[in-house]
């Protein structure tokens, strides 16, 4: 596996740590779910999971 999937995986857990913490505190799955939708969102828009390789030139 390379190092982009490996961060990648580490960011994703991240997200569903942090949500797992506010959709129990809430007591909602529903909370939960959006929750993660938004920060696998934020991530992404901010460049911290990557989809695809950057280009190097």
């Amino acid at each position: 596996m390379g190092a982009r999937k490996k961060i990648n995986r580490a960011y994703f857990n991240g997200c569903t740590l942090v949500a797992g913490v506010i959709g129990a505190l809430s007591g909602s799955w529903v909370v939960f779910g959006v929750a993660l939708a938004a920060a696998v969102t934020l991530g992404m828009y901010s460049g911290d999971i990557r989809l695809s390789p950057r280009n190097r030139r």
